[in-house]
């Protein structure tokens, strides 16, 4: 809750290497907390570097950390940053790592990953594999927001 980025990602950062888990402590943090402090604590881990390091071992040779990384990213994107996941779609050199990133975005169902993947699908520069996924994310998401609002009606 400190004002300062720079402390808040310092928090991030002790956090997550005091924790084995490393999401189960900002899974609590998330949960418990308002908006406003799940939009810091997403903006820490992309800001303070772990975000960045997490998507280097979504396609790791360990499953755990595979996993760890996945788990982070996720709870990052649901608190509503998702920059650090966009730039790893538009520009990683692992194939695998942007696919990925497309799913978990895709996963977290955050309606405001559309636009952004709209904007992806039809980059030319980008290889067909991710534009095409772009595509199906969009689908995917779109189909989840149609199926929740019936049921809200």
């Amino acid at each position: 809750d400190d004002p300062s980025p720079t402390v808040r990602n310092a928090a991030a950062r002790a956090l997550f290497d005091l924790q084995p888990d490393y999401a189960a402590s900002f899974t609590r943090a998330l949960r418990n907390g308002s908006p406003d402090r799940r939009r810091r604590i997403g903006a820490a881990l992309a800001e303070s570097g772990l975000a960045n390091e997490a998507i280097g071992n979504l396609a790791g040779e360990s499953r755990e950390k595979t996993y760890g990384a996945f788990s982070l990213l996720f709870l990052m994107v649901k608190a509503g940053e998702l920059q650090p996941l966009m730039k790893a779609i538009e520009d990683h050199p692992n194939l695998e790592v942007r696919l990925t990133a497309i799913t978990l975005l895709s996963l977290s169902g955050q309606p405001e990953t559309v636009p952004a993947f709209r904007r992806l699908s039809v980059r030319g520069s980008l290889p067909a594999e991710v534009r095409s996924a772009t595509m199906e994310a969009i689908h995917q998401i779109s189909n989840r927001s149609r199926e929740g609002a019936a049921s809200v009606a």
